[in-house]
């Protein structure tokens, strides 16, 4: 019966040890999650008519993403200073390759 009480004791103390290692694995995972950089609010247009609010408004979860996307691809935090939407109807297709053909050149770090 001592066998038992010391194996019952030795499982006890290892339960213990794990949720132990499981409560600083999550204040570190905690520690480790980075902020969401939080784009900064466009100017108003001074001589431009308004534009519906549901057309304009960029939900806060797309930002995180773009946010999060910004940082994946540079490898380290990244301001970003504004987020529009593009006006896609319309659009050019040849200036669209040339804003390609220039983005495409720049360097990045």
């Amino acid at each position: 019966m001592k066998k038992n009480d010391s194996i019952t004791a030795l499982l006890e103390e290892v339960n213990q040890r794990l949720r132990d290692l499981d409560e600083r694995l999550r204040s570190l995972e905690l520690q480790m999650t980075p902020k969401p950089v939080v784009a900064a609010p466009a100017p108003a247009p001074v001589a431009v008519a308004p534009k519906k609010e549901e057309e304009e408004r960029i939900e806060p979860e797309i930002l995180m993403v773009i946010a999060a996307a910004a940082a994946a691809f540079m490898g380290q935090k990244a301001r970003i200073r504004r987020v529009r939407r593009s006006a896609t109807p319309g659009m050019n297709p040849w200036a669209q390759q040339g804003r390609v053909s220039i983005q495409g050149s720049h360097s990045v770090r």
